[in-house]
């Protein structure tokens, strides 16, 4: 069987190589705030926290951008849901039970696109993730930190996978907070 254009060994080696070069062209940028200080066990948490918040913020950027682009949508399930939702109390009010039933299924319904295109968003939030890990991975994969103090579970040394999701983690909390506390973007 022979290998079409685009599938294939020969294929797979080409975007491997491209996406080693990529992390060749970019590791200059990246490196950066982890050499700002002396201190390896602080340059390596400074520029870790940076790549995070690098991630963060190309991640948020990205969400947003699909949100914006999708809002006409977003808002038509939200109008449903809140419609449906309206609807089946009036039946339960009334003591319509069949009605309440037909109308409340159509919330659901509409409540899981909702809670579906949450899920997308995310997925779109957290694209720079593997980029960053694989980096990462070029440079600290043999190099774990080394902890002033034994960790349960962890030990005495955390690979960076650990450390770059345990701060990611942090920064996208403080990241999430401080967004949600800007004029912009409003959230209907």
């Amino acid at each position: 069987m022979a290998c079409t254009e685009g599938s294939g060994p020969n294929a797979r080696s080409f975007y491997m190589n491209s996406f080693s070069t990529l992390i060749l062209f970019l590791d200059p940028f990246f490196i950066a705030p982890f050499r700002m200080v002396s201190s390896p066990a602080l340059g390596y948490l400074l520029g870790t926290a940076a790549l995070t918040l690098l991630c963060f913020i190309l991640g948020d950027i990205s969400a947003m951008g699909v949100k914006f682009l999708n809002r006409k949508y977003l808002k038509k399930i939200q109008n449903d849901m809140d419609r449906h939702h309206h609807l089946s109390e009036k039946a339960l009010m009334m003591g319509d039970k069949e009605s309440y039933k037909a109308v409340n299924r159509q919330a659901l319904d509409a409540f899981g696109h909702s809670f579906s295109l949450g899920g997308a968003v995310f997925c779109v939030s957290i694209w720079p993730l593997p980029f960053a890990l694989a980096w990462m991975d070029s440079r600290f994969a043999h190099a774990p930190l080394e902890l002033p103090f034994g960790l349960p579970f962890l030990g005495s040394s955390i690979h960076y996978f650990a450390s770059f999701i345990l701060i990611y983690i942090a920064v996208r909390i403080m990241g999430s907070t401080l967004v949600h506390r800007l004029p912009w973007p409003r959230r209907n």
